[in-house]
């Protein structure tokens, strides 16, 4: 059954690989219930430029943590639109631009 092109962007507060931090490592617990919601969504992460994470908890020195929760996500009829990407314009700013 064909479906209507979907996108979802939002501050999901969660990482999805253990990649998406730095400082402290996310564990599969912490990203496993996001990844099986996008599985069950059937979407697809955007491809994405601009800043690789989009919080931090501001503390200093070692303390520091980075984290990619923002995303993009997409049906596969949204994919199948072309070339489209997310750009995450800065570490402050909750703005997707779409190209």
């Amino acid at each position: 059954m064909p479906s209507n092109p979907w996108v979802l962007c939002s501050d999901f507060n969660n990482v999805l690989h253990s990649e998406d931090r730095m400082g402290t490592p996310a564990t599969a617990a912490e990203t496993q219930g996001f990844q099986n919601l996008i599985d069950v969504l059937q979407f697809t992460p955007l491809r994405s430029k601009g800043w690789q994470f989009t919080w931090c908890n501001k503390q200093e020195g070692s303390n520091r943590v980075y984290g990619k929760i923002d995303w993009a996500l997409g049906n596969y009829e949204w994919i199948q639109i072309g070339h489209v990407e997310a750009e995450f314009l800065n570490l402050n700013t909750h703005l997707f631009y779409f190209n």
